[in-house]
């Protein structure tokens, strides 16, 4: 169901966050093939952190990343989106022109493309900075963080780099508040250290 797929995804997210890849839940199918890019892949994004807010978890989410990865390489047999979701049809049709080739992608011809789209009616976007936002958060410092999700970081997840060490002392107060963010370059993880990636390549071919 749609609710223990989201707790199942809630457990585990922490722990791939920490793994080889990172999780590469809204990364472009053409991102991970390395057959060449432009900013239409972050429509791609766009439609995956849609998917996300909507139904709870990624669209193309699994226990692995490499599953992961071929899921989204696969989008066309594993898009799909549950009936206990209630989604809009104009939220299916957004999602589902962001989430498919780049030729047929909404957005490639520019944003208007996507803020014409119906599921955005009423939307007044050039009064959108003027806005009240609907929720404003709380916040009593910086270093507040009651309105984020708490975790049970188990020890073995963290990498030691990130426990303690005199390099914690020569980073700047504003740095610190970064230590342990589990952003991954994918850039610079290469073919030799991801041999699955060569896989899809092969089979999308």
């Amino acid at each position: 169901t749609q609710q223990e797929q989201l707790q199942h995804w809630q457990r585990n997210r922490r722990m791939l966050a920490y793994s080889t890849v990172g999780t590469p839940d809204y990364i472009a199918p053409e991102v991970l093939l390395k057959k060449g890019y432009g900013m239409e892949c972050d429509w791609w994004s766009l439609g995956a952190i849609m998917y996300e807010m909507l139904v709870g978890y990624p669209p193309f989410y699994s226990d692995e990343p490499m599953s992961t990865c071929r899921k989204i390489v696969n989008w066309r047999t594993h898009l799909k989106f549950p009936e206990e979701a209630k989604l809009s049809p104009e939220a299916k049709d957004l999602i589902s022109k962001l989430l498919c080739n780049v030729e047929q992608r909404l957005g490639t011809k520019g944003a208007h493309e996507i803020k014409i789209h119906p599921w955005f009616k009423g939307i007044e976007w050039d009064k959108l900075y003027q806005m009240k936002a609907a929720f404003i958060p709380e916040v009593n410092d910086e270093l507040d963080t009651q309105n984020f999700e708490k975790f049970e970081e188990a020890d073995n997840q963290i990498p030691s780099a990130t426990k303690s060490g005199p390099w914690r002392k020569m980073l700047p107060s504003k740095d610190i508040n970064f230590v342990g963010y589990t952003y991954k370059n994918y850039e610079i993880v290469n073919d030799n250290q991801l041999p699955g990636i060569a896989e899809l390549k092969k089979k999308s071919s």
